[in-house]
């Protein structure tokens, strides 16, 4: 009997991809995709270790604006005796009145009284001093004056001072015509200081260094100005070129004897800012205001004094402000607390520039005594390398760096650990750096970003003139970009609760929403689809190897709703085949207790106790039975109520060598 040859089984091999840490990544060719990435995804996150799940939904929070809101909605405290309130603030036009909106825990949105504002200009808000500043560009600074809050709320506009007439300039002594020396006088308010005065001059026969207080000096009188609290005296020797020589003097005269010195830092102002300057965002820092987007300076970066003089802009009470790269193509668009490559805080200053580059600066705080008036200032310092913002709204100050889009990608500053005290930045986009160009360069102004729980959330323009899409960089994974989740969102924003819940908030087509997962792929009632797509996943390092592919298999913790799921691959006869699928419909219905829904941020989202618990890992099977040089899988979903998490997905194989299919 002759028995018949044994020949070994063939091995049956497995490979697993257990997390997707990379994100997505759109930068590199299908066949170049790690494989811990995705080729493609949309309304997806990254949770766990690395798992896929579905964003968010979106419902509606509170009662909904009465009116078109403009721009941002700002959260603000109001303190009581012994306890505080969280309170929220927009700009809204209502059948053509615009003006500041309130309100607390998504209750009705109340009016505002004291002043009306521009019908189109977006609104920006900052609160100190118990109050919080109204700037959009376009008004003058005013407030909102938070101690009504519980009452009738009512904004207060600033009052314009009149600028005062030419003083009258006369010489004591100084015999003769060789020199001539020109005048003006601004009058101080509350908040600021007028424009210059038309110039007084006075020609003299002696420079001003040999004057004395006896005889030879020069006197400057001028007229009174209704509700001035101080007056400036500007000296030059060129009209037009006038600086500070004296700050806050309360009477109506001033004599020169030559002992004022000039501050050349403060020309003599040729607008009026005692109705509040016209300014676009602001930033509170050490307690101090900083504003930028001055409309009518708009190089100039304003600050308030401290303490009592908080929204003071004059040089008398520690206000001013500081010209930016006087007549270059910067402009400041932004003020953060930061630091400098030594670590020392600082307070810094982004500028747009042209071609998107930009620059930033470092404020330093420093004084000068002139006569017996302490004038305080900032020093102005070039921050090392070139790197500023279109995006201001889009600027995040996160984990200790700074965070922000440019026109060629995505960049932070900080200190690498490497490099101690060394600021460094970097750009983080490189993975999705050929959507870059996709981005609306004129629109990117629109852009809004913020930072929460471990990821940053950036809305951006793409390929519109509105944001019409929310990118995601994980922080905590990586620093994955999970792209896109397709929706609108004009403002984010985050508000807590006087229950101690914090909504993460948008406002889209003047409805404002919140993130949840009590509702899965809803947005506002309507289903949001889902997917996730690999790269080409290979047998060997050169991608040369062949398998027979037996199946692969999908891994989905507590899954919910109807879920496809698809695999395709390289065969003999097609670059790009379909080997398989299945469109899996789970029976669990709800998260039950212990499992993944209860560790969400909180209790309080959960609209029912569950009562059924879906299954904690479901595994899903697709043969495959065919021989593939690499294959490919995608992940979907298109209904309301689908949830999951994909932790692996498995394929098992028999490897068959190489293949000539030339």
């Amino acid at each position: 009997m002759i028995k018949a040859t044994q020949y070994p089984k063939p091995k049956i091999e497995r490979l697993s991809f257990k997390d997707w840490l990379k994100g997505t990544v759109t930068a590199y060719d299908d066949g170049r995709t790690p494989t811990d990435g995705l080729r493609s995804s949309g309304n997806v996150v990254l949770d766990q270790d690395g798992t896929l799940r579905p964003r968010p939904s979106r419902v509606r929070y509170g009662i909904q604006p009465t009116g078109t809101v403009l721009g941002e909605v700002f959260e603000f405290v109001r303190t009581l005796s012994g306890s505080s309130e969280n309170w929220e603030i927009c700009m809204q036009n209502v059948s053509g009145t615009t003006r500041p909106y309130v309100r607390k825990d998504g209750a009705a949105w109340v009016a505002t009284t004291g002043k009306t504002y521009n019908n189109t200009a977006a609104a920006h808000f900052e609160q100190i001093d118990d109050k919080v500043l109204v700037m959009n560009g376009e008004d003058n600074l005013s407030y909102y004056d938070i101690t009504t809050s519980g009452g009738t709320p009512t904004v207060v506009p600033f009052t314009a001072l009149t600028t005062p007439t030419a003083p009258t300039v006369t010489k004591t002594g100084l015999v003769g015509t060789t020199y001539t020396y020109t005048y003006r006088i601004t009058a101080n308010s509350t908040v600021g200081e007028t424009a210059g005065s038309v110039a007084g001059s006075v020609s003299v026969g002696a420079v001003r260094e040999t004057w004395d207080s006896t005889t030879n000096n020069v006197k400057v009188t001028w007229s009174a100005v209704s509700s001035a609290s101080s007056y400036n005296v500007y000296m030059g020797s060129v009209s037009g070129s006038e600086f500070l020589i004296a700050a806050g003097v309360n009477g109506l005269e001033l004599v020169d004897d030559g002992s004022y010195a000039q501050d050349s830092t403060r020309l003599a102002p040729v607008s009026d800012s005692t109705a509040g300057p016209k300014v676009t965002r602001g930033k509170v820092i050490n307690g101090q205001i900083f504003l930028v987007g001055d409309k009518d300076n708009p190089r100039y970066v304003r600050f308030g004094g401290t303490g009592k003089f908080v929204l003071d802009f004059s040089p008398f009470n520690g206000g001013g402000y500081v010209e930016i790269a006087k007549g270059s193509k910067e402009f400041p668009v932004k003020v953060m607390p930061f630091r400098d490559g030594k670590g020392n805080a600082q307070i810094t200053v982004l500028c747009r520039g042209t071609s998107g580059r930009g620059k930033r600066y470092l404020m330093s705080p420093n004084s000068t005594t002139i006569g017996e008036t302490i004038i305080n200032f900032f020093d102005i310092v070039e921050d090392n390398g070139q790197d500023g913002t279109d995006s201001p709204d889009a600027v995040i100050l996160y984990n200790d760096s700074l965070w922000y889009p440019s026109r060629d990608g995505f960049k932070t500053t900080g200190t690498k650990p490497q490099l101690q005290n060394i600021l460094s930045t970097n750009r983080v986009s490189n993975t999705i750096q050929t959507d870059i160009r996709n981005l609306n360069n004129d629109a990117m102004k629109n852009a809004v970003g913020l930072g929460f729980e471990g990821k940053l959330y950036y809305s951006l323009p793409v390929g519109t003139s509105t944001n019409n899409e929310i990118w995601v960089l994980d922080l905590d994974r990586d620093g994955a970009w999970m792209k896109p989740w397709n929706m609108e969102a004009e403002w984010m924003w985050l508000y807590n609760d006087n229950n101690g819940v914090v909504h993460f908030c948008t406002i889209a087509n003047n409805v404002i929403y919140e993130f949840t997962y009590t509702s899965a792929t809803s947005d506002d009632g309507v289903a949001f689809p889902t997917s996730a797509t690999s790269g080409l996943l290979k047998f060997s390092e050169d991608g040369l190897e062949w398998a027979k592919v037996i199946d692969v298999t999908f891994f989905l913790q507590r899954p919910q709703g109807a879920i496809s799921l698809r695999v395709a691959g390289k065969t003999e006869d097609s670059m790009l085949a379909s080997v398989g699928g299945q469109n899996f419909i789970s029976s669990a219905s709800v998260t039950g207790w212990g499992g993944a829904g209860w560790s969400e941020r909180g209790w309080s989202e959960v609209i029912r106790v569950p009562i059924q618990t879906g299954d904690a890992n479901e595994p899903v099977v697709i043969e495959v039975d065919e021989e593939l040089q690499w294959l490919t899988w995608e992940l979907t979903s298109v209904a309301r109520g689908v949830s999951y998490q994909l932790s692996d997905v498995i394929i098992r194989f028999v490897r068959i060598g190489t293949k000539d299919i030339s």
